[in-house]
Formats: C-alpha cells, sequence, structure tokens
C-alpha cells in the first residue's frame, strides 16, 4: 500500500483548519503505513480497487476507512481523468451526489436542536403556498406534509415523472430555490397523502431546503457552510455553483459506464451561477475526509474533536426510522437494524458513483467516492461487502448482496 496523500487546501478564499480530526489521524496513517496501523487487515480492498480500474468498471476513485476510531485505510485509485492520465487522489473532489440529502438532513437537526424549526409541524407554517395543498383527484390534503415526512421520503410528493425532478426541466434554469418551490406547490398536487406511503422524492428535499433557508434566514449555501461544514472542519463542502467550483480546486472528468462496460465520458451540464437553483439533494461538492468527519460524528454520539456538536439525544432520533419509510428521520439509509429496531448500520449513496456509511456493529466509518455513474452497481456492492468483511475480521466468498444499499 503506497503512501496515502494528506488531505491539502486548495481554497484560495478560505483559511481551512489543519488540526481537524481527520487530518491529524491521516498523518498518524501516513507514519504508520507498512506497520501496523490497524487490528484488521483491509489490503484486500486496495487488491479490488486495482481490478476495478484494470477491468474498466470505474475510471478511478477514493476511499477512506475508520475502523475503531482509526484510519485504516486511504487511498487515491485509478484516475480523475483518463485522457491525460491524471491521478484521482484521496483529497479530490467530487459531486457526492444523493449523499447531499443525508447531510442536509444534518443541517435540519442541527437547526431544530437550537430552537429554529419544528420537524414534525406542517412545514405551511413556513411555506405558506403549501397551506392549501391538493391530492391530484382535487381533494384537500388536510394538512401540509413535515419535515421528517419530506427526508423520509413519505411526504406524498413526486418522484419520478413530471414535477419529482425539476432540476432536468428547463423551467428551473436561472431561477432561484424559492422560485421552484413555489411553482410547484401552485403546479403540483400531492399524489398522496403526507406520512401513507413511500416515493423516493427528489422535489421533496429542494422543499426542505427552502424551509431551512426561510427558518435559517440566509442562502441554502451559507445554511450549509454555517450549520454543518464549518462546525465539523468540512473544508471543502458546498453546494455546486460558479464560486464554489473556484474554492475547492480541480474536480474529476465525471464518466458513465454503459451496459457493454465501456466507459464514456457523462453529459455534462453547466454550473449554476450563485443562488440559482439545483438540486438540493444532489449537487453538494465534498472530499473524503470532509464526509469522514461529518460521520465520525454520528459514530461519537454528536461529539467533533472534543466538542459537542449534536446532543446524544438528537443523533439517535435522526437514526430513526420514518413510519412507512426505509430511511432515517435525517435520510439516511437503514441497511441493518437489530432484533430491537435500533439501526447498526447506515449511509448512503448517489448516483455520481458514492457511498458511504457508518456500521456502528464493527465501529467502521466509510467513504468510496468515484465519479463513475451508469453500470456501477455491482462493484459497489462488492466494495461495501469487502470493506465490512475487513471490518469483521474476514473476507470469504459469501454471496453478494442480493439489492444495493441505498
Amino acid at each position: 500500500m503506497s503512501k496515502c496523500q494528506l488531505q491539502k487546501c486548495q481554497c484560495q478564499k478560505c483559511q481551512c483548519n489543519t488540526t481537524n480530526a481527520i487530518t491529524r489521524l491521516l498523518f498518524v496513517f501516513a507514519v504508520l503505513v507498512g506497520g501496523n496501523a490497524a487490528a484488521q487487515d483491509f489490503s484486500p480492498v486496495q487488491r479490488l480497487l486495482d481490478d476495478a480500474v484494470n477491468e474498466g468498471k470505474v475510471a478511478g476513485g477514493c476511499v477512506l476507512i475508520l475502523h475503531r476510531g482509526e484510519v485504516a485505510f486511504g487511498e487515491g485509485f485509478g484516475f480523475a481523468d483518463l485522457e491525460s492520465q491524471t491521478p484521482f487522489r484521496l483529497e479530490t473532489p467530487v459531486v457526492i451526489a444523493s449523499i447531499s440529502k443525508p447531510l442536509l438532513g444534518t443541517a435540519a437537526f442541527r437547526i431544530a436542536e437550537h430552537g429554529g424549526v419544528n420537524l414534525s409541524a406542517p412545514i405551511s407554517i413556513y411555506l405558506p403556498e403549501f397551506a392549501n395543498a391538493l391530492l391530484e383527484s382535487g381533494s384537500p390534503v388536510g394538512r401540509a406534509p413535515s419535515m421528517i415526512e419530506l427526508f423520509g421520503h413519505t411526504s406524498g410528493m413526486r418522484a419520478e415523472g413530471p414535477g419529482g425532478r425539476p432540476w432536468f426541466a428547463s423551467w428551473t434554469k436561472g431561477i432561484t430555490l424559492e422560485d421552484v418551490v413555489k411553482r410547484y406547490a401552485r403546479d403540483y398536487p400531492l399524489k398522496t397523502r403526507p406520512g401513507k406511503r413511500y416515493a423516493y422524492s427528489g422535489i421533496g428535499i429542494d422543499v426542505a431546503a427552502r424551509v431551512l433557508e426561510v427558518v435559517a434566514n440566509t442562502s441554502r449555501q451559507n445554511m450549509l457552510v454555517t450549520q454543518v461544514a464549518k462546525p465539523l472542519g468540512m473544508n471543502h463542502t458546498f453546494y455546486r455553483d460558479t464560486d464554489s467550483v473556484k474554492l475547492v480546486g480541480p474536480m474529476p472528468t465525471r464518466y458513465q459506464r454503459r451496459d457493454d462496460g465501456t466507459l464514456v465520458l457523462r453529459r455534462k451540464y453547466p454550473v449554476p451561477l450563485v443562488n440559482d437553483y439545483s438540486s438540493s439533494g444532489g449537487s453538494v461538492i465534498s472530499t473524503a475526509a470532509d464526509l469522514a468527519n461529518w460521520l465520525l460524528m454520528f459514530r461519537n454520539n454528536g461529539m467533533h474533536d472534543d466538542e459537542r456538536y449534536l446532543e446524544t439525544e438528537t443523533v439517535e432520533e435522526m437514526l430513526t426510522r420514518v413510519p412507512n419509510s426505509s430511511n432515517s428521520r435525517c435520510g439516511f439509509f437503514i441497511r441493518k437494524k437489530s432484533s430491537d429496531g435500533k439501526a447498526t448500520v447506515v449511509g448512503h449513496t448517489g448516483s455520481s458513483g458514492t457511498n458511504c456509511w457508518v456500521n456502528f456493529k464493527e465501529d467502521l466509518v466509510a467513504v468510496t467516492l468515484t465519479q463513475t455513474s451508469g453500470n456501477v452497481k455491482q462493484f459497489r456492492i462488492e466494495l461495501e461487502k469487502r470493506i465490512n468483511q475487513c471490518a469483521a475480521g474476514r473476507v470469504d466468498s459469501e454471496s453478494s448482496p442480493r439489492t444495493m444499499p441505498r
């Protein structure tokens, strides 16, 4: 295993705190590489990554693993750009796609803990445009959904089809999140009554983000930075716009793997101007170390760098399943739970080729980032399985999971 690249700030404007928890752990890991950096052996992960690049499953990526609170593995692999053969490094910033959802959910609970928002109340308290919401049948809904239902995807709002993914629609270009949410409330009735049925909704997360803009009296970008990124030492985490892409530095080329196994350039979308609308649940930029800082806070029951970020009770609530949902109250997917229903593995994937999770049983935090989308499901399944097996001290030939964890 080669020495991991320590995360270096590429920002031109921000003053990064280089003594945050993950940076210190990475330094220790770099010193210990070649010796016994962790109790368990994670070298089988490296073999899987090398094979994936050699077989053209992904262009490249990075993996950061913390086991028992210590960095056990931190590597970039393959290429950030195939044409120039630019290496993909551990500190390479990426679009994390739907991992943005529980990240935004973390901001919501942080604001709620300080009394800024009631996550169980109808959102019409904050967004009057939803006060008289209707069902598609024309019947009154009765009440608007809550923030918990928005993050749990039981809000009754659209998933697929018109209105469900407005970032693909031409009418959302060049307008604000406020404009998008107001038009959605006006033109798109709810599919079902809130709390009754699960439907993975992109627009629902946009509505949640707009509520947070209102209660925090600031932009979505500033809200994310002040509530999550800055207090957790996530110095390279922003919503993607023309300012933030300058701050984070060069980003990888995005690829798509076709069903025949070939890698092609993914369609490029323009970078939104500052305060222009983009997907609230899919357009955050971050790095492996930043995401590990965030996940480590959950592992530490709300603590970050020996300071209290969230109360233990708040973290427990965030990881509690929403009724009629596969998700927790802050937006994580609950991948495994104990016999008493308590989440033992939570995480989220992103369509850009990203994945992260906390395995409380094995005391594991893992972040796997690529920018290869498309037919990469099996690679992501195998990589997560290999990492979990290494943490448990067993790498065997058990059959792969039948479904992709989300």
